[in-house]
């Protein structure tokens, strides 16, 4: 497989092969169709404060990634090779990071905990399913699960950045009466 391979802080991603990943248990190949560029990818290439989160360099980065299945390791249930899959960042199981800890998305090929797995229904696009992952979950987090948001609520968002966006729409759609505030001009059209 191809990737972009990470190596430490201030140094730029190199393109190298490795040997494809192979399915081991309770895990899955996927090939990647779409990884996102997260904000904390790029504080990595440029602080040497993320170096401390990156355990596993040198690796393949990117923690935002969507595909499909082409491979399946022992005990793995619920998803069969051809699904389309996005993948969230973190396995809960062992708190393990995709891009941070182990190989991530910035490559052709990824290796993957089943437990991390989010089905793609078709009418999602793997742009789409790669930027839900994370932005989308984090977004879903702060808004519903800690902030209480809930259907007739006002709700406020301060900054209409990427996460923002997330938040914002989400709470649209829940019902909420929703205001957005931000420095930038063209974020706040």
């Amino acid at each position: 497989m191809r990737g972009w391979l990470f190596t430490k802080t201030h140094e730029p991603l190199k393109l190298v092969e490795k040997p494809d990943p192979v399915a081991v248990p309770g895990e899955v190949v996927i090939d990647v169709k779409a990884s996102g560029l997260c904000h904390s990818d790029v504080a990595a290439l440029e602080d040497p404060g993320w170096m401390n989160l990156i355990t596993a360099a040198p690796l393949y980065m990117g923690h935002e990634c969507a595909g499909v299945i082409t491979e399946i390791g022992e005990g793995v249930n619920g998803f069969k090779v051809g699904d389309r899959v996005g993948v969230c960042p973190i396995a809960q199981s062992t708190g393990e990071a995709i891009g941070y800890q182990r190989d991530g998305g910035y490559a052709t090929k990824c290796l993957v905990p089943a437990e991390c797995l989010v089905p793609l229904p078709d009418n999602v696009t793997f742009e789409q399913g790669a930027a839900a992952t994370d932005a989308g979950m984090t977004a879903y987090h702060a808004m519903f699960r800690v902030g209480g948001a809930k259907k007739g609520m006002k709700v406020g968002i301060i900054g209409i950045g990427g996460l923002g966006q997330f938040g914002a729409r989400m709470a649209v759609i829940r019902g909420c009466e929703v205001y957005g505030v931000d420095v930038n001009p063209h974020a706040r059209e």
